[in-house]
């Protein structure tokens, strides 16, 4: 089971999220998985995930839902992450090659700390 969920939720941004996915698939750490809620889109936002998915590179999750905001985008993901940690990434960004990498020692350093 992999550790991180990167949660984005997307309403027509199809052009967009190949930025976001060519930076996620050059992370240092592969221990995540791209969990993307598409609101209600109707540009080519599920044909440009399934070519994502189509190359094999990291494990990603795709689901459609009717338009109505990105709290209820969010919230349908929220709800269905199995990974202790999550990490939310609008699909207007991108992630320096080592993100993962770094949540995950910063988990492994203070997953023990009661106050955090």
């Amino acid at each position: 089971m992999k550790t991180i969920t990167v949660l984005t939720p997307t309403y027509n941004r199809a052009k967009l999220l190949k930025r976001l996915y060519h930076s996620l698939r050059v992370q240092t750490s592969l221990n995540f998985t791209w969990m993307i809620i598409d609101d209600g889109s109707d540009d080519d936002t599920l044909q440009i995930v399934q070519s994502f998915q189509q190359e094999d590179n990291i494990t990603i999750i795709y689901q459609k839902q009717e338009n109505g905001g990105k709290h209820r985008a969010l919230n349908r993901g929220i709800m269905q992450i199995e990974t202790p940690l999550t990490y939310i990434v609008d699909s207007d960004d991108f992630l320096p090659k080592d993100a993962i990498e770094t949540i995950l020692q910063y988990h492994e350093k203070y997953r023990d700390e009661k106050k955090l």
